[in-house]
């Protein structure tokens, strides 16, 4: 049905004059429109040119619409998301056109006619078309497909049940995510953050408890109403759940960025509030956003500096990607009289900042956390997958390879890859945590056997038996920091490119000290004693990580 009439190009003499003193040179009377880019002409003379209800104030409203598919593929025209009704489209045309293009005055008896919706989606016009019953399909995004109908609408009742990207916080609220004019340009970027851990609508940390009706510091990671919360208070104790509400949330565009126009969110610098002592740690810049929750909620202090009873204690787990804690050396369990600073030239933690060791590889104020994961990348959706390497392809990061970093011109990386850092360090890496797993169930003072799942380390005894150490609390103190250490690295994934010093010095002091519960630099003589044959078939990428080859006595480590 025709909405709006197609204006004339033509006019007589006089009613031209008079008009050009108006809106425009274009009548109200035409054929019936053929598509949507026909049917919003009329709304064109006087919107073309306007960007001032836009975010994007460089782009006018009717530039950024007829980009989007809403247009290309004939779909929706700014009548169908800005009126009610037709007669509503009419009576608000007419009431601004009739003073120059309308022989029969408007009657001031109908009233002020209603203005176009400035916000359709609060009315639910986007639901016209975008329902749980239709106009979502199956897409596709670096091999992985997704039905976005079923990731937008899951909104099922119970434990572990999907979570959705519509939920009570975003239900009329599609610009969360989706720039309501042009919606196609920015649909890769969307494509690869609902692919990504953060947009994952079945993944455990935003299905595995309704986090929303969850108190203490849940909520504030694990949803993104309780994210938000967190930023703007810094103060996540209460639940924000009700009852009735079932829908579960992933970690939405609007946790990051301020609104459609993606600008970021502004962080301030980090304080994590670890039992056993805060660690402030340095500002970061964008990448504060990240290390608001990927640091940890229990640091290696918390081991250490809070008062427990090493013969019947439950285990202190760190809380999965704490990755912010290894880039900084801050969470780890710390032995005494060991150095766990980095090397003067280490410059992982420097990307990102004006430090000189970070090379300006990376903006200033970007941080670390943006810098590898997602600065530099220029192919569509690329920074948005979260991945420190490029879509499609072998390539790390071009981060990683830029002003001298590991690109040829120093050697370290071949013009190779992922490939190396999975296939080579990974391998080190993940290898030296097996023998670490191994000497914990492995040793003359206190088996201790790590399982799969929460809470990771079942005994409540920690403290050694026949040791040359008699104090309980130490031993006991020391073998659950060791367990701490392996339970920390091996569900930071990245660990080694995170910081391969400090993940080498927390693997190499916790063997040190379950092989004999001494901090003597033991490690290697325990290694190598090893057959390095079935179940410590990892010995020799364990040597490799772990013992430095140029030193032959004394203090051994990297």
């Amino acid at each position: 049905m025709r909405l709006l009439q197609k204006p004339l190009y033509a006019f007589m003499a006089m009613l031209l004059v008079a008009s050009l003193s108006a809106c425009g040179e274009k009548t109200v009377t035409a054929p019936a429109a053929t598509s949507k880019l026909e049917e919003s002409q009329d709304c064109f003379v006087c919107h073309e040119t306007w960007n001032i209800e836009s975010i994007h104030k460089d782009v006018a409203i009717v530039e950024e619409w007829k980009l989007s598919r809403h247009n290309t593929s004939n779909a929706a025209g700014c009548v169908d998301c800005h009126f009610l009704s037709a007669a509503n489209a009419q009576e608000h045309k007419d009431r601004l056109c009739a003073p120059c293009h309308s022989a029969v005055p408007v009657s001031d008896s109908i009233g002020l006619p209603p203005h176009a919706i400035k916000n359709p989606d609060s009315y639910g016009m986007c639901e016209k078309c975008h329902t749980s019953r239709g106009g979502f399909n199956v897409s596709t995004f670096n091999g992985t497909q997704i039905n976005t109908q079923t990731a937008h609408f899951n909104n099922l009742t119970g434990a572990k049940y999907p979570a959705s990207f519509v939920t009570s916080g975003t239900a009329k609220n599609c610009r969360t995510c989706h720039n309501p004019h042009d919606t196609s340009t920015a649909m890769a970027t969307l494509r690869a953050w609902s692919r990504s851990g953060h947009g994952d609508t079945t993944a455990a940390p935003w299905t595995y408890y309704d986090f929303k009706s969850r108190s203490g510091d849940c909520n504030r990671c694990h949803t993104t109403t309780g994210f938000l919360k967190y930023l703007a208070d810094n103060n996540d104790s209460a639940a924000w759940g009700s009852a009735t509400d079932k829908t579960k949330e992933v970690l939405m565009c609007n946790a990051c960025h301020l609104d459609y126009s993606y600008k970021l969110r502004s962080a301030g610098a980090v304080t994590a509030p670890y039992a056993g002592g805060a660690i402030s740690y340095p500002d970061m810049g964008a990448s504060n956003l990240c290390l608001n929750c990927h640091a940890g909620r229990a640091s290696g202090n918390s081991v250490k500096n809070v008062q427990r009873n090493y013969t019947s204690a439950s285990f202190v787990n760190s809380h999965y990607l704490t990755a912010g804690g290894t880039v900084f050396g801050e969470i780890g369990y710390e032995f005494t009289d060991r150095n766990y600073s980095d090397p003067s030239f280490y410059a992982h933690r420097f990307l990102g900042t004006t430090d000189s060791r970070g090379k300006s590889a990376v903006t200033a104020g970007s941080g670390p956390c943006v810098g590898c994961h997602l600065a530099n990348k220029t192919g569509p959706g690329e920074k948005h997958t979260f991945q420190p390497y490029v879509v499609g392809g072998n390539a790390l990061s071009p981060t990683c390879e830029t002003v001298d970093c590991h690109g040829p011109k120093e050697g370290q990386l071949a013009a190779s890859d992922q490939i190396w850092l999975k296939d080579t360090w990974q391998v080190q890496y993940q290898d030296a945590l097996a023998a670490l797993n191994y000497l914990l169930a492995n040793n003359s003072y206190r088996k201790l056997v790590f399982i799969s799942s929460n809470p990771y380390f079942t005994s409540k005894k920690w403290h050694s038996l026949n040791s040359p150490v008699s104090d309980t609390t130490v031993s006991g103190m020391n073998n659950m920091g060791a367990a701490f250490n392996y339970n920390l690295l091996i569900h930071d994934r990245g660990g080694v490119a995170h910081n391969r010093y400090y993940t080498r010095r927390l693997i190499y002091d916790s063997i040190d000290w379950l092989d004999d519960n001494l901090l003597n630099n033991s490690t290697g003589a325990t290694l190598n004693g090893l057959p390095g044959t079935g179940d410590t078939a990892f010995k020799a990428n364990a040597v490799t990580y772990l013992i430095d080859p140029n030193k032959t006595s004394g203090n051994e480590r990297y």
